[in-house]
């Protein structure tokens, strides 16, 4: 498939890491990080679903939807993963009561480990 696509000669002048790459492009599908986010975004807590069985599903949706920033400063990459998951996790609650004790709580305090 990879000769095919790249003819003759590109494919005689591939390295095998270039070759290995090439073979990935057409057999690995990539999602844009799009879906994920959207997916996250439509999870709710189930009606007798725990508040941590809630967060461990959200967790690994949250982690491919790669919420990461440039840092101005240090241009490194700024996670806020974790931030994701509180706001998703709060916005998801089943339960409304818990949900406005959780707003009324000083923004300070209302971290993913608090709020669990």
């Amino acid at each position: 498939m990879v000769y095919a696509r790249l003819g003759d000669q590109k494919y005689k002048e591939l390295t095998e890491a270039d070759l290995l790459k090439e073979a990935r492009l057409l057999v690995v599908k990539s999602r844009n990080k799009l879906v994920h986010r959207l997916k996250l975004g439509a999870m709710v807590q189930g009606g007798d679903e725990p508040i941590t069985s809630f967060e461990t599903r959200l967790k690994p949706v949250a982690r491919t939807g790669k919420f990461q920033v440039e840092c101005v400063a240090c241009k490194g990459q700024a996670d806020y993963t974790d931030e994701m998951v509180l706001d998703n996790l709060i916005r998801g609650l089943a339960d409304e009561e818990i949900k406005r004790k959780v707003l009324a709580t000083p923004e300070i305090d209302c971290t993913l480990a608090k709020v669990l």
